[in-house]
């Protein structure tokens, strides 16, 4: 299997990585200090939970040179995904995005057509410097088919990473539940400069999180999308009908889970880009 990605940061380094480890064959499309770093010593990869290693992986800054693909993902920035589309000339059989919000599919859906699944990603990644990534927050990733997908894509996509990447049928809810998360976690450390792990043991931001969910799950329960807990510790429809005092204190405890497991160095999206 030939693998394209596309804005490969930190997240795209990280997915590329677990990508080459399964047997793929590789091509990350980077901004070129990354992508010459890559090329001349592999991609190294640092992870919170598997130490560091160093993937075999092609590596370029022209989208018009990466070729096509069994399998494109897109994790670029929003702002830079026309551009990207625009230039990368190479055909697929299956596409999805790990970007965050709940119209990313759309550009994907317009380039490749029935090779487009939406896809939700909660996991976390740092860029440390060219040729270096962080996988710094473990996390599931989703992907479902959507309105014109050939039958099945999701599936397929899914079993390209068994341990990692999961179908799911209810995949508008997923994401609304991730833009939930999204919308609260990036209002809190874009405005106070935070570390994720911080929004949950300073009693202050926690407050400010929990109010930010809320008010977001109102706009998905107004679009008609059904709210959804997630495994793992971040239950979205658990939080916003819980009381107020008991969603504080679940909240507190995910936070001292982070410092217990040493996941204190993460960097969600918003605050690598200010």
């Amino acid at each position: 299997m030939r693998v394209v990605v596309l804005g490969a940061g930190a997240l795209g380094s990280v997915y590329g990585s677990w990508l080459a480890e399964a047997g793929a064959e590789v091509m990350l499309v980077a901004r070129r200090p990354h992508a010459e770093a890559v090329r001349r010593r592999g991609l190294e990869v640092r992870s919170y939970d598997a130490g560091t290693k160093i993937y075999d992986v092609d590596a370029t800054d022209d989208p018009a040179a990466a070729g096509d693909a069994d399998l494109v993902l897109v994790a670029a920035k929003s702002f830079d995904v026309p551009g990207l589309m625009a230039a990368y000339g190479g055909r697929c059989s299956m596409a999805f995005s790990v970007q965050n919000g709940v119209d990313q599919a759309r550009p994907l859906v317009e380039r490749f057509g029935p090779a487009a699944v939406e896809g939700v990603s909660m996991v976390g990644g740092t860029l440390v410097g060219p040729g270096v990534a962080e996988h710094s927050f473990g996390g599931a990733t989703y992907v479902g088919d959507i309105a014109g997908t050939a039958p099945g894509t999701a599936a397929r996509i899914a079993d390209v990473l068994p341990e990692r990447i999961t179908e799911r049928a209810d995949i508008a809810s997923v994401q609304w539940t991730k833009a939930t998360l999204a919308v609260a976690a990036m209002g809190v450390v874009a405005l106070t400069r935070s570390i994720y792990h911080r929004m949950f043991v300073t009693p202050a931001l926690r407050e400010a999180f929990l109010d930010l969910m809320c008010e977001a799950a109102l706009v998905a329960r107004s679009e008609g999308v059904p709210l959804i807990d997630l495994p793992g510790p971040m239950r979205v429809q658990t939080f916003t009908t819980l009381p107020r005092t008991q969603a504080l204190d679940v909240l507190r405890e995910f936070g001292e889970h982070l410092v217990a497991t040493g996941q204190t160095d993460v960097k969600v999206s918003a605050l690598q880009s200010i």
